[in-house]
């Protein structure tokens, strides 16, 4: 006869699997954040190599770990077979890419913190003042977040239009 897992087994396991000994034991409710990340703790996004930031919708806190793993292939001048590349990047090194130290067409993340927004007076535009830190995130990474703000992904190359192709990334979240 086949064994069925009762759902505190599968609790005890899923909260395991994210690191919530206490969920797991029975002990402490989990927090607004915990019970958010665990609603959705997986999520796969496309990163279109032509599109700049791509906004995840991700809301994330201090402390929080994101675990990264992406795959695909985008060119980064179509047309030309040698700018083909995976989310590792190009062994190539501009002074014009968003994390200079970080191969050309690499897979990086962004996590944003809005301070304000207002209008400019001569273009009658929105102007969003930000405090945001930038990462690479590559084939796979695991980045703490180090402030509350939202998740976007991109390439790490700021001439996009000639781009093709796109990743996909399978973001995984566990609470701080």
């Amino acid at each position: 006869m086949a064994k069925v897992a009762t759902p505190r087994a599968v609790l005890a396991a899923v909260a395991a699997a994210f690191g919530l000994a206490a969920l797991a034991l029975g002990g402490l409710a989990p927090s607004a954040q915990e019970q958010a990340a665990e609603a959705q703790p997986a999520k796969t996004f496309a990163v279109p190599a032509d599109s700049g930031w791509v906004d995840t919708g991700i809301d994330v806190g201090p402390g929080e770990e994101l675990l990264f793993r992406a795959s695909g292939e985008i060119n980064l001048q179509r047309g030309n077979p040698e700018a083909v590349c995976g989310p590792a990047g190009l062994d190539l090194i501009t002074v014009e890419q968003p994390i200079p130290n970080a191969n050309l067409g690499a897979l990086i993340g962004k996590v944003v913190q809005l301070v304000a927004r207002r209008t400019d007076e001569d273009s009658g535009m929105e102007v969003r003042d930000e405090i945001f830190v930038l990462f690479l995130v590559g084939p796979e990474n695991t980045v703490t977040v180090p402030f509350k703000g939202r998740l976007y992904l991109g390439v790490n190359e700021n001439v996009l239009k000639d781009n093709g192709g796109e990743y996909s990334v399978l973001v995984v979240r566990r609470p701080a």
